[in-house]
């Protein structure tokens, strides 16, 4: 193995026959988490690697967190959002093969050899998928996804619910994502989601159990806003649907994974809109109620009784500190609502 200069000043792990692996690496305002995604892409086994880090318009300290790595490629731009940076990094990559990672998450050292295994088992496949941890926000594992390991009907299970555990648990052929056209803005935040059923539906993929990436969670990840993934969720339904008209097993398929992410994403919601009200947010609580009956509707009614009683508590604990904030009466700030919510 050896180094050499591309002329930017950067240097590339290089190991003549080893395919080369590009790693991008999209951040916005995540500077604190940036140098341990970095790290665990330069401990990768595999000898021939570059990782680009993508700057979406960040104000925090993502700058001086990249440029303690010399071997990375750092390209700033705009901020465009995570699909449109992913984007990025792909047009300005020269592998093979890609591996995207977000900034708050790692890769586990064996990653990419995992996936290049796979791919030699697979030569047909377009894409090959393994498996998570979990891990908080300082860095300690939390539990494994232990996603199934799938052999045929890749697209109709896709469809029926993503058992891919998360982008970062995937390894494109590089020719794939071009062919497909990288990541769609219109379906953020569930563009990956898209896009891997863009993919599934023109080139087969492969599974395999090893461990691949972490996943870091904490306050601001996406997945726990749940009004808006309602919507993302829903735009990618309905954008499939033609895809899947020629067949009732895909029909039916499509059906099973929308009624999926509306009690997944409902339920991510009910527990959101509990948040804003214990934050005295009213317009947020406002917002993710809108969205669930917009996308939820009559799936509402399988909410468990345990959220029902969570929200009967916050709505009477919001009505007392009015009382208290206009020295109001019980019965001048509705006594008759209050009873009701006993």
């Amino acid at each position: 193995m050896t180094g050499f200069s591309d002329g930017s000043g950067e240097i590339v792990m290089k190991d003549a026959g080893a395919p080369l692996v590009s790693i991008v690496v999209p951040c916005f305002n995540q500077g604190c988490y940036l140098p341990s995604a970095i790290e665990s892409c330069l401990a990768q086994t595999h000898p021939n690697i570059e990782v680009i880090v993508i700057n979406d318009g960040s104000t925090d300290n993502t700058d001086e967190a990249a440029a303690r790595y010399p071997s990375i490629r750092y390209i700033a731009q705009e901020n465009r959002g995570v699909g449109n940076a992913r984007n990025a990094g792909l047009e300005h990559s020269r592998g093979e093969y890609v591996q995207f990672i977000d900034a708050d998450d790692r890769l586990t050292p064996g990653a990419i050899e995992s996936h290049l295994e796979c791919f030699s088992a697979h030569p047909e496949a377009g894409f090959v998928v393994g498996d998570i941890e979990w891990i908080n926000e300082e860095g300690k594992c939390t539990g494994r996804g232990n996603w199934p390991v799938l052999e045929t009907n890749f697209y109709e299970e896709l469809l029926r619910v993503n058992h891919v555990a998360n982008t970062i648990a995937v390894l494109f052929k590089r020719y794939v994502l071009v062919k497909i056209g990288g990541f769609k803005s219109f379906f953020a935040p569930a563009e990956d989601y898209e896009l891997l059923l863009r993919a599934a539906r023109s080139f087969s993929s492969a599974h395999h159990g090893n461990v691949v990436a972490q996943y870091r969670r904490h306050g601001s990840n996406t997945s726990r806003k749940g009004a808006i993934m309602l919507r993302a969720t829903n735009r990618v339904v309905c954008a499939e649907r033609p895809f899947v008209a020629h067949s009732a097993r895909l029909r039916a398929a499509l059906r099973r994974g929308d009624q999926h992410w509306r009690d997944f994403f409902g339920g991510v919601a009910i527990k959101e809109g509990f948040r804003h009200l214990r934050a005295g947010n009213i317009a947020g609580a406002a917002t993710t109620a809108a969205a669930l009956m917009r996308y939820v509707r009559g799936r509402l009614i399988v909410i468990p009784w345990k959220y029902r009683h969570r929200g009967t508590e916050a709505a009477r604990r919001r009505l007392r500190q009015l009382r208290q904030r206009l020295h109001l009466s019980p019965r001048r700030t509705g006594v008759m609502l209050d009873a009701r919510l006993k």
